[in-house]
């Protein structure tokens, strides 16, 4: 049955109650209520949530801290460096309609202060993902947001201009009611029923895979391999390459996707800042080999290419000669760090000492070897080893309480200006319920809280400018 209403009230319905969903709701009840209060009186903003809680992805979003933004103080052009996919299509939000800056101060005006940590993530000062839930929807309460849990959307339709939307209640009989929406905010993230609903309303969908994971190889964490009994070394900067046939392409020609960052070395594998990064600007070419392919890792990016290596470690047979070659990371091989009081630091060594002894071990060079014995062969194959050590990817992990997607609704058919439907008008999306994802860091909710920002301004702004005539909704109703 479709649900009964007031034949002047004009509704905008957002599916879906997590970041993007709930953002774009209090965006548009409150442009809504800037309005005289004869025309705001005569609008609805309602959120429909499958499940019994809102925001759910925020309240364990950085270990139950939520990590809602990532540096602002750095310009646009360089946060949007951190989106394998979507970058283009989001320089006009954040220069123009609603940067990473403009979140920050929304949420300051509202007694969310944050702060910065060294790596560049974002957290309000208590450290509780609470204090930014409470934030939001609080101001959608003030908004007079209307929040419908337990309301699965189970399809929708487009008649005269209208929205019917499938809703089947959760909490009693199960029964699908049918609500009359004027609007439509299409914000279910990486789930798949968004996904098939968009496509339900002919939209394209660019194939989804995962992103954001870590990297096994366990036939290097076996007993007596490279990686054994290394879990927790760390690495403050590695460089990973991963080769792949390019698509499209002669089966001779390779696409190279290379990254560089901290590395952890794991009980089944490796993980940390690069590893993310690669697995997600090469989320799709990871997917294409099954999670079975070759990673090439350079413990020491910052040493050089493998002859520089071995020109600095021939250097250790007359500076240091009688060291073991295995004890550690010979002091020729530094990694300075970054940042204003690097140089004040002493310099540390490139590789861990438990690390290093795995690499002289893998080249061959026997434990009791000492520099002044260490032959050209030698030096060579640990060089090589240093600079492009082949990890055998045997499969992926998830990432912590990662679970982001590459994929989505097509950003060709989306007018990013207004994250408007160029298919239909009157339908929105926001979040990532679209072909659109960044890496760890804060990254994923900044595109949630500027997407949602224009999708609940443009729905509103749809609402206000297209009146519906009295009659058109009980024709609606007659049909159904």
């Amino acid at each position: 049955m479709l649900s009964s209403a007031s034949h002047h009230v004009k509704k905008i319905g957002v599916i879906g109650g997590g970041a993007s969903g709930m953002f774009a709701a209090t965006t548009a009840a409150s442009t809504i209520l800037a309005q005289p209060s004869n025309i705001s009186s005569s609008v609805q903003v309602h959120v429909l949530e499958s499940s019994s809680r809102l925001l759910t992805k925020v309240k364990i979003s950085g270990g139950g801290r939520c990590n809602l933004l990532h540096d602002t103080s750095k310009l646009p052009s360089e946060l949007l460096e951190g989106y394998p996919r979507g970058r283009k299509e989001l320089i006009g939000a954040f220069n123009k309609y609603f940067s990473p800056t403009d979140a920050e101060e929304w949420f300051t005006n509202r007694g969310v202060r944050v702060k910065t940590e060294k790596d560049g993530r974002m957290f309000p000062i208590t450290d509780s993902s609470q204090t930014v839930i409470d934030c939001i929807i609080q101001d959608a309460d003030r908004n007079r947001v209307e929040r419908r849990m337990s309301s699965k959307v189970v399809s929708i339709d487009k008649v005269d201009n209208r929205f019917l939307v499938g809703v089947k209640d959760r909490k009693n009989d199960g029964r699908v009611r049918t609500e009359a929406y004027d609007a439509i905010i299409l914000a279910t993230g990486s789930f798949p029923p968004g996904r098939i609903l968009a496509s339900s309303l002919q939209h394209s969908i660019a194939k989804c895979v995962p992103s954001l994971f870590t990297l096994n190889a366990k036939n290097h964490t076996k007993e007596g391999q490279i990686l054994h009994d290394l879990s927790g070394v760390s690495l403050k900067n590695a460089r990973l390459t991963l080769t792949v046939d390019d698509p499209g392409h002669d089966t001779k020609k390779k696409k190279v996707i290379v990254q560089e960052g901290p590395l952890l070395i794991t009980h089944h594998g490796i993980s940390g800042p690069a590893v993310l990064r690669l697995s997600a600007f090469a989320a799709r070419e990871f997917h294409a080999t099954n999670y079975r392919t070759r990673v090439a890792v350079h413990w020491a990016p910052e040493a050089g290419a493998a002859g520089d290596i071995e020109t600095l470690l021939w250097r250790m047979t007359t500076l240091f000669p009688k060291r073991y070659v295995g004890s550690a990371c010979p002091p020729v091989l530094t990694s300075h760090g970054s940042g204003a009081g690097a140089q004040q630091s002493s310099p540390s060594p490139a590789v861990p000492r438990r690390l290093w002894s795995a690499l002289v071990a893998e080249a061959g060079v026997a434990k009791e070897t000492m520099w002044c014995e260490a032959s050209k062969k030698n030096v060579r194959a640990l060089s090589q080893i240093i600079a492009g050590f082949c990890l055998d990817i045997t499969s992926k992990s998830v990432f912590k309480d990662e679970f982001v997607t590459a994929g989505g609704v097509s950003l060709k058919e989306i007018n990013m200006k207004r994250m408007e439907s160029k298919v239909h008008d009157g339908l929105f999306f926001c979040g990532e319920v679209c072909d659109v994802d960044g890496i760890t860091g804060g990254y994923n909710f900044m595109n949630c809280w500027s997407s949602g920002f224009i999708a609940g301004t443009s729905a509103a702004d749809h609402i206000l400018r297209a009146p519906i005539t009295k009659g058109k909704e009980q024709k609606i109703i007659q049909q159904f």
